[in-house]
């Protein structure tokens, strides 16, 4: 696999669910017991696995990186053969934030993997995007998200309105078809 990972699309795709089952399958790899390092990576509690999320109101920190991502990255798996990061809502990042984690992005160790999640791939910083390869997430279908609300009893029609005004987006959808 590739150090480092920019999965992009549309709000509500999946793309953090598959950063959780592609991080879990990395863990599992080389690990002393495979089954407990897969389910503790998809309960997000494995020690090898670094979730980010911004805590800025609306920009990610120097402080989301530096300790997490920058200094962690330099510390050797505890347990099996690698050690993943991933990164939400990478395009909050400022050129501070990005400059600050740039080497390690560049340079990583071998056993370390990133994955960049964002919604928002244009306004991801070149320095960060292009050292990354890119997955691309696609909107759902609107008749699979229909078929997904009816499931669940939301009639036809309001299913199928929704499903066509949400862009793709299933929690918008949810959030629609409800009152």
């Amino acid at each position: 696999p590739s150090h480092a990972y920019l999965f992009f699309g549309p709000r509500g795709v999946g793309k953090a669910n598959a950063a959780r089952a592609f991080a879990a399958a990395l863990l599992t790899d080389g690990a002393p017991d495979p089954a407990s390092a897969h389910a503790r990576a998809t309960r997000g509690a494995h020690p090898e696995l670094t979730w980010v999320t911004p805590s800025g109101a609306h920009e990610m920190l120097l402080a989301d990186i530096a300790e997490p991502v920058v200094r962690g990255a330099t510390r050797t798996p505890l347990e099996g053969a690698r050690r993943v990061f991933v990164i939400e809502r990478v395009e909050t990042m400022s050129e501070a934030v990005a400059n600050s984690m740039l080497k390690t992005l560049e340079e990583p160790a071998s056993f370390v993997h990133f994955i960049l999640i964002t919604s928002e791939p244009e306004r991801v910083l070149p320095t960060i995007s292009s050292r990354c390869q890119n997955v691309r997430f696609d909107p759902l279908p609107v008749l699979q998200i229909a078929g997904i609300l009816e499931r669940v009893g939301i009639e036809s029609i309001r299913a199928k309105s929704c499903a066509a005004l949400c862009g793709g987006d299933i929690e918008l959808a949810r959030e629609l078809a409800t009152d």
